[in-house]
């Protein structure tokens, strides 16, 4: 394996941390504290500084309007990024994707829609989640009822991310009473055409990321928004799965990385005994400590995005990544939080915030334990799950 990175990634990796330093971070305290959510003005004038860096449709092809970079570069970017600005990084995270349209719409649907997603001019969201359906997709109860030309949308789907500031909607619905996966589709949702309801839902960490409630009543969708197929839609949130939990996993890298690069300043600064702190071994040693946590996730999660960028099959990979890179990121940034002493329980400094962000991150596609359940089956080639 090689674990150097090329002359463009580490361009790419400056060029990023200098955007960061300069007009992300300088901001991230202040909304955070206010509680301001990332709304369409201030996402807007964000997305300015990013986009440029190519954070939104990196991984797509460049004939698509994308950048076309490598997985690699994907996860020098968010590591950067998420490092700066967890909620941000959320935010920015899910549209760099594009709902997948790029992957599974039709000729006639990326050209609608992929131009003003990968500008930023219009948000998407992945309604997947259902206040009873988390880990089981196949069990999803919101229902598309065809109806001559439309599908008739009726459910309510929560916990989603940029819910409130979308124009767009990836929804995953059922087709056919009881049929589980095989009656599973996925449609784009236009919210000017086909209206829906959100709430916001207040959250413990990533205060600025916009996540909602969605409601769904008797949303009529053109036929022509149905982007995958009734039956095979669970092989495409799969999909989503795997390159989301890699995300992930760079993402809680970034955030435990922000924790250390503020624990080796406050050693080197704060004196006690007549001396800097950082010079105590035991200080030494939480910090090695987190050090070598945050380097093991660093090289699983670029693991798991190289295998994923080679179009590997790694259910295993992915989960092992995203449940130990962000179990190790609460780990890490408490360990901070107790390195600064009290003043790392206050909001003049940013600790209580990684902390806050990493402790949300252990649940959102797929808890801790259910990535350790998709391992266990990988391994031993049993179930826990019937």
């Amino acid at each position: 394996m090689d674990f150097e990175f090329t002359t463009r990634q580490k361009l790419l990796r400056d060029s990023a941390r200098e955007v960061m330093e300069k007009e992300i971070i300088p901001i991230a305290d202040e909304y955070d504290k206010n509680k301001l959510l990332l709304d369409r003005k201030r996402l807007k004038e964000l997305l300015e500084k990013l986009v440029p860096l190519g954070y939104i449709g990196v991984l797509l092809p460049k004939e698509l309007g994308g950048y076309g970079l490598d997985h690699i570069s994907y996860g020098i970017l968010y590591e950067e990024l998420f490092r700066a600005y967890a909620s941000l990084g959320m935010v920015v995270q899910l549209q760099s994707s594009c709902g997948g349209i790029h992957v599974s719409g039709t000729p006639e649907q990326k050209k609608r829609f992929l131009p003003s997603l990968l500008t930023g001019e219009k948000i998407i969201c992945n309604a997947i989640t259902e206040p009873n359906v988390g880990s089981n997709p196949a069990a999803i109860e919101t229902f598309a009822t065809r109806e001559a030309d439309h599908y008739i949308i009726n459910g309510t789907k929560t916990w989603i991310t940029n819910g409130s500031i979308s124009d767009l909607a990836l929804v995953v619905a059922q087709t056919k009473e009881g049929a589980g996966a095989s009656g599973l589709c996925h449609l784009i949702v236009e919210r000017g055409v086909s209206p829906y309801e959100t709430i916001e839902i207040p959250k413990m960490g990533m205060r600025s990321s916009p996540t909602s409630q969605i409601i769904f009543r008797d949303c009529r969708v053109p036929e022509e928004n149905l982007l995958v197929a009734p039956g095979q839609g669970l092989g495409k949130v799969l999909q989503l799965f795997q390159m989301g939990r890699a995300s992930m996993a760079i993402a809680a890298v970034g955030m435990a990385q922000a924790a250390i690069d503020a624990s080796i300043h406050y050693a080197k600064q704060r004196h006690q005994f007549g001396k800097p702190i950082g010079s105590f071994q035991l200080i030494q040693q939480m910090i090695a400590d987190m050090l070598a946590e945050t380097e093991a996730s660093r090289l699983l999660a670029f693991k798991a995005l190289s295998m994923a960028g080679k179009g590997i099959r790694c259910d295993q990979e992915v989960s092992v990544a995203k449940f130990y890179a962000t179990e190790a990121a609460v780990r890490v940034t408490s360990t901070a939080i107790q390195l600064h002493g009290a003043i790392g329980l206050s909001e003049e400094m940013p600790l209580e915030r990684f902390f806050r962000d990493a402790r949300a991150w252990t649940i959102p596609d797929g808890t801790t334990q259910i990535q350790k359940l998709v391992v266990g089956r990988s391994v031993l080639g049993l179930s826990a799950i019937r």
